[in-house]
């Protein structure tokens, strides 16, 4: 496999000892027998890897170099004053850019590995694993401005390059904050970002995580985020992708104690050949918990979307309530949206539903913004817009409200309404 080609001089020139060591050649171990996923695997049938098997990305920490002047401007115009920005160029921190975290969350290198993969890319992200770090928030502790790791790439050197960003936080007790990971890059530049995210939410903690993918075009992104809540802990998610030519986002959220609930929401806007993924597990695994998940996407040019969420609700998950929506608006008669919401239900005392749906425009509604003298193209851009909109006020932070409609607004420049 390609990714793995540089695994020997990564380790050589970046050795680890004990833990790290260990995790890292069982995440070689496991990726070099498991192989790039393909569409014959139904997980990801709707989605190609096959440019990852067909480029060799070189490991980041073997080419480090200083953001130039231009990237360094270019970084901090995506910098939000209101949020604390914690930023990385190239997978490496930078304490030029960034701030200090707020008062009551603490940072150590992470000592206990996982003991399994969940797929390839898992694996590859562990193999590839420098100094992973986990933040804990102390219980009962409220941070006010939003913390945004900030992850920028570019290839400055003419390198295809790799980053494999590995982050866990841990909320206390009776704790909130507000959580972003952001993702760009360089225009034009040609990478692979492959990031992990693990969170786990204690007990009556609410937290708000939000995931932009706003990469290069010529970027590939493929990201896992698994989160778990505790008894009565609250969660508001947002996946936010307009970004990368290929990009699969993979969330695990796991109710594991009674009373917690979340709000489970996803934006995407691709144009020309782009291809996104959304893969989605909501796993009730106690009872009387709740979820509602609402994933809206629009799709010009040729590009394609694929939504595979499934909802499991456990034998003892009495009284679960869980529901799942995938919405698409098609903008050009060559572009696809695959959609495959399901759930499995093994209690016999459950609210659950699911549906999707893949159409075009309200013929009658453009018609009315016509007859106003409105022009076609700012017709179209006006209800597709509304479509999307919708579900970013969903999110109760104003302050990232404001951020994700900047961020809409740039993919809406982008796309070629007719």
């Amino acid at each position: 496999m390609n990714l793995l080609s540089t695994y020997e001089k990564f380790s050589q020139a970046h050795p680890a000892q004990g833990a790290l060591a260990s995790f890292r050649q069982a995440g070689y171990d496991y990726a070099l027998a498991k192989g790039l996923p393909t569409r014959k695997d139904e997980e990801w049938h709707y989605t190609s890897v096959k440019p990852l098997s067909e480029t060799e990305f070189a490991p980041s920490a073997l080419n480090v170099l200083a953001p130039s002047h231009d990237t360094m401007v270019a970084i901090q115009k995506l910098l939000n004053p209101a949020f604390t920005n914690i930023v990385f160029f190239n997978g490496v921190l930078n304490k030029t850019l960034s701030q200090e975290l707020p008062a009551g969350i603490t940072v150590r290198e992470l000592s206990e590995y996982p003991t399994h993969f969940d797929d390839t890319f898992d694996a590859l992200n562990g193999a590839y694993s420098e100094k992973p770090f986990v933040l804990s928030l102390a219980k009962e502790t409220s941070v006010e401005k939003p913390v945004n790791f900030v992850f920028f790439t570019s290839n400055e050197g003419a390198q295809n390059l790799m980053v494999s960003p590995r982050i866990r936080f841990e909320v206390g007790a009776r704790s909130s904050v507000k959580i972003l990971e952001s993702h760009y890059g360089s225009a034009g530049a040609a990478y692979f970002a492959n990031t992990v995210f693990d969170l786990h939410v204690g007990d009556s903690a609410k937290v708000i995580y939000t995931r932009v993918q706003a990469e290069s075009l010529s970027a590939i992104n493929i990201g896992r985020t698994r989160i778990t809540l505790e008894k009565h802990a609250n969660l508001e998610s947002l996946a936010f992708a307009t970004g990368a030519s290929l990009s699969r986002h993979t969330l695990d959220v796991v109710l594991k104690g009674m009373g917690s609930s979340s709000e489970v929401l996803g934006i995407y806007a691709v144009q020309g050949k782009q291809h996104v993924d959304n893969t989605t597990l909501i796993d009730h695994t106690v009872g009387e918990c709740r979820t509602n998940q609402l994933y809206k996407g629009i799709l010009d040019g040729q590009s394609r979307s694929a939504f595979c969420g499934k909802v499991l609700i456990e034998k003892d998950a009495q009284k679960a309530d869980s529901a799942q929506l995938n919405n698409n608006l098609i903008l050009s008669d060559k572009a696809e949206a695959d959609s495959k919401p399901s759930i499995a239900v093994y209690a016999d005392d459950v609210k659950a539903g699911h549906g999707s749906t893949v159409g075009q425009l309200n013929r009658e509604e453009l018609f009315y913004l016509l007859s106003r003298a409105i022009p076609k193209d700012k017709a179209i851009a006006m209800l597709s817009y509304g479509f999307l909109s919708e579900v970013i006020y969903k999110i109760s932070d104003d302050a990232i409200q404001a951020w994700l409609t900047r961020h809409l607004d740039e993919a809406f420049s982008r796309l070629h309404l007719s």
